[in-house]
């Protein structure tokens, strides 16, 4: 199995992807019931990383970025998004943003020639109006952009549109079609592509990056916002099987309560079976943060087939799982990650008990929550 089993097609093009992190994931907390579904015992609350990611073209020259976080000002969001926050139900402190990141790896917000919004939901927009007027904002067409004050319940502010160059891609445009996902060549040379992932809200996107030639980085946005929405699969199995160990503890450390209900009537055996279970342990929760529930389960069964890539290594926006792996250190380079080894350390992480993403125990047994790391 290639890359090209995706129909990614050939190219020498590449960029590099760094990759930074917001937040301090122990300090941030939502509902996760109004994203994920089964949420086990002790683990109502979801904790997770917010990942930024600076990608250079070094032979155009250019500098983008896929999605910019969270702003430190959140009463300066959707009034919804305001409201929650200051009844408790969503903290998400930010210490330095992603301009301020940037500016301490040394570089400058007038460097950047476009930010690449994912979706338009406010742990992805960050606050376009630190970055001048030169930068580009790239958005999938349906994102919604109407403004505040103009519309009271508007998720964008007007200083996130004005004064610069908007950017919508049409995917109905292209004729490209990459793992059954519409695709726009972004620099035309085949080393980054924009993928529309419908589902999670309109105008969602996905990033498609090439680090070398035939190695990959799939940015996910919030595609899934845990990778228990994405794994496991028969695919997954097969390219990557589960290491005998953790086929083991599996069996006493994953409750039935806590995982969604097998497609097949074989693994709902107790214990739970790990070789067995071919669909995702959790599922997209109906009337949270998900536009359109049974949309964005498509969509996520067609990004089964880039995790299963050996070329591919799939990073969602907020992958807890990752933070041992990639990190604890950010910002982080990721353009060797098929060197280093991390898709076979990433794909079954988050089923390790202490691992940051791991919450399928009892009474908030194991990571999640509770996880401190190393």
């Amino acid at each position: 199995m290639s890359f090209t089993d995706l129909g990614i097609p050939s190219s020498t093009a590449t960029v590099s992807v760094t990759a930074f992190n917001i937040v301090d994931a122990r300090t941030v907390s939502v509902l996760a019931n109004t994203l994920m579904k089964p949420v086990g015992a002790g683990h109502e609350l979801f904790r997770f990383p917010i990942f930024t990611f600076l990608i250079t073209h070094a032979a155009l020259g250019r500098r983008v970025l896929f999605d910019l976080g969270v702003r430190k000002d959140l009463e300066n969001t959707a009034l919804a998004v305001a409201a929650d926050v200051r009844a408790g139900l969503i903290v998400m402190p930010v210490e330095r943003d992603f301009v301020e990141q940037l500016g301490d790896y040394g570089v400058d917000a007038g460097s950047i020639s476009a930010a690449i919004w994912s979706h338009a939901h406010f742990d992805h927009i960050g606050d376009v109006s630190k970055f001048p007027a030169s930068t580009d904002l790239v958005f999938g067409v349906g994102t919604p952009c109407e403004t505040r004050p103009s519309h009271p319940h508007a998720m964008l502010m007007e200083s996130d549109l004005a004064g610069r160059n908007l950017v919508p891609i049409a995917f109905d445009e292209s004729s490209l079609q990459i793992g059954g996902f519409k695709a726009h060549d972004y620099f035309g040379d085949g080393s980054l592509y924009l993928l529309d992932v419908p589902g999670h809200l309109s105008g969602h996107m996905c990033a498609l990056t090439r680090v070398t030639p035939t190695s990959f980085l799939f940015l996910g946005g919030d595609a899934a916002h845990h990778v228990g929405m994405l794994r496991p699969t028969a695919a997954l199995h097969r390219a990557f099987p589960a290491p005998p160990a953790l086929l083991t503890s599996t069996k006493r450390s994953v409750a039935p309560t806590a995982i969604a209900p097998a497609s097949n009537d074989t693994t709902d055996a107790k214990p739970f079976d790990l070789a067995a279970r071919t669909t995702p342990l959790l599922d997209v929760a109906e009337g949270g943060y998900y536009q359109d529930a049974p949309t964005s389960r498509a969509s996520i069964a067609l990004l089964g087939a880039f995790d299963a890539n050996p070329d591919v290594l799939v990073v969602l926006a907020h992958d807890e799982s990752l933070l041992e792996i990639v990190g604890p250190a950010f910002p982080a380079k990721l353009d060797g990650w098929k060197e280093t080894g991390w898709k076979e350390r990433a794909v079954w992480a988050f089923l390790e008990e202490g691992n940051a993403a791991f919450r399928f125990g009892d009474e908030g047994g194991g990571g999640g929550i509770g996880w401190t790391p190393a």
